[in-house]
């Protein structure tokens, strides 16, 4: 069982602003550390807990956390929250038993794509499936079809997480839509039946390659649009094709509505759509999705392939945190994500990997931003691995 930390946070008596951390075990109630904080957000108190020269690494060397309240023990908390909104945390690390424990329908997903329920042609195909009552795959069990899904892929040290996380989100979000749901889809014709089936191949299929690789091409990709209030209210397809596994019958069905494109209007909603996190609130997503009223002068002049590589690069920030690019990244892309998105944009030519984390940890969140993304230029082939910072991350590498 995963090890579990408790935070108490309170206000300095000096009255100077900073906050005095206590950190503790959450059964045993033994102390681990304390210390003093300026502020900041959970962000930064995932910096201090994971620096090597940090005050709880020597006994926790964890090097990424999730944070809960005592009353959501199973709903992570966003890193831009300011640490002055709570009392108390729980504190997890992020591997892959809090992985699975945070998307318990990863699992369910895995196990009825292998079977094949979703596709009507089947003989194992379930018209009822839901991943509400599917029947609960067991943690070892689930990481076991993880490891399947990435054998003989080029696999990083977070790989498995970044495939749970991403395969995670996607599905989460699509079991909220009513045309994602087998019951209705079966009142259609047979190419919209297998829609269930083509988007979560599709989508296993995108979690993989983000989870092992760096983004050197840019396929075409199935996103989904929320409403106002938050709900699912359609898809969009960016690039110039549908994704492969789609076959004729479904993108020629009528009830799709969805044509392929790079139009702003549809890479600027489904990027809206898959950054913003509802513990933000309506209010932020109302003013994002003002945002794609306007299209940014530059974006017209923006090739159709820097266009669909924008947004796979947006899917690994909004769920990893980090994405890397083989070769250059057309710049203006990276500032049209960060003024879309409201982060602060923040560019670095890469020196050596020390410097980059001097500099890196320098750059402090504002309150009127929803975080900074940092754009780092120039890495050589060579450099080897740069660790995740505190903040989003675009590591572009030269080609070998």
């Amino acid at each position: 069982m995963a090890t579990v930390l408790t935070a108490s946070l309170s206000l300095n008596r000096s009255g100077n602003g900073d906050i005095s951390v206590a950190i503790m075990t959450s059964f045993s109630g033994k102390g681990v550390c304390s210390f003093q904080l300026p502020g900041g957000t959970l962000g930064d108190l995932q910096r201090v807990l994971c620096d090597p020269q940090g005050p709880m690494f020597w006994c926790y060397p964890w090097s990424r956390l999730l944070f809960y309240t005592e009353d959501e023990p199973l709903r992570p908390l966003d890193m831009n929250l300011q640490l002055d909104a709570f009392d108390s945390l729980v504190i997890k690390p992020v591997d892959m038993e809090a992985c699975l424990e945070r998307y318990p329908h990863v699992g369910k997903f895995l196990d009825a794509v292998r079977r094949n329920k979703f596709d009507p042609r089947s003989a194992k195909f379930d018209a009822m499936w839901t991943a509400r009552s599917a029947p609960t795959v067991p943690a070892d069990e689930a990481e076991a079809m993880v490891h399947e899904v990435l054998s003989g892929w080029p696999i990083h040290a977070d790989s498995e997480l970044h495939f749970v996380r991403i395969f995670g989100e996607l599905t989460a979000l699509g079991e909220t839509w009513s045309l994602l749901h087998l019951g209705l889809l079966q009142n259609y014709d047979l190419g919209l039946r297998r829609f269930k089936h083509c988007v979560s191949n599709h989508w296993l299929e995108v979690a993989r390659v983000a989870a092992t690789s760096v983004i050197t091409e840019a396929p075409p990709i199935l996103l989904l649009k929320r409403g106002s209030s938050g709900c699912v209210i359609g898809c969009g397809v960016i690039g110039d094709a549908f994704p492969d596994n789609f076959d004729a019958k479904l993108t020629q069905c009528g009830h799709l509505g969805v044509s392929p494109n790079v139009h702003w209007r549809n890479v600027s909603h489904v990027l809206v759509s898959l950054d913003w996190n509802p513990q933000e609130g309506l209010a932020t997503l109302e003013h994002l999705l003002t945002k794609i009223k306007q299209e940014p002068c530059e974006f017209a002049a923006l090739a159709h392939p820097e266009v669909s590589k924008m947004v796979h690069v947006q899917l690994r920030l909004s769920f990893c945190g980090i994405a890397e690019v083989k070769g250059p990244i057309n710049e203006t892309c990276v500032k049209i994500l960060a003024e879309l998105l409201d982060y602060k944009l923040e560019t670095v030519k890469f020196r050596s990997v020390q410097e980059l984390q001097v500099e890196i940890g320098d750059f402090e969140a504002e309150a009127n931003y929803r975080g900074t993304l940092v754009l780092v230029t120039d890495i050589p082939a060579s450099a080897g691995k740069i660790l995740r910072g505190p903040h989003r991350m675009v590591l572009c590498y030269g080609a070998e």
